[in-house]
């Protein structure tokens, strides 16, 4: 990174192997973007730009960040991140917090040869509505 200690004239380091539990799901490692059409029964139907990018450290998950923009101004209009946890037996936890304050947890299973991952919301947290007494 640039800006930190050593600045940007220190060698790349390469980076670290996958670990283990994150082999199966490295298929989706990388930045995939896209277009396409949303609309909603109380809104004009819109067209928008979307980005995913799956990345590693080596550790045993995968760090997930998703934008949305709209497409005729470049807009931004919708942000998350979290993390996908994959387990030994192919079950995944995924947990997701929005730009709106919204909180979730997925969980799920995948199937590997298939590429095939299948989630169910499991929680559902808004920032916005939690009041905090002192």
């Amino acid at each position: 990174m640039e800006g930190l200690a050593g600045g940007s004239d220190s060698p790349a380091r390469p980076p670290p192997p996958v670990h283990p539990l994150v082999v199966p799901l490295s298929y989706l490692l990388g930045k995939w973007r896209g277009e396409g059409e949303g609309g909603y029964p109380t809104i004009n139907s819109f067209s928008y730009g979307e980005e995913l990018v799956f990345s590693h450290s080596g550790k045993p998950v995968i760090s997930y960040s998703q934008k949305t923009w709209k497409l005729a101004s470049g807009e931004p209009m919708h942000a998350e991140s979290g993390y996908w946890r994959p387990r030994p037996d192919g079950s995944i936890d995924v947990v997701i917090a929005q730009s709106t304050g919204l909180v979730e947890v997925q969980k799920g299973s995948y199937d590997a040869e298939n590429k095939i991952v299948t989630l169910k919301s499991e929680l559902v947290g808004n920032a916005s509505k939690v009041y905090i007494s002192l």
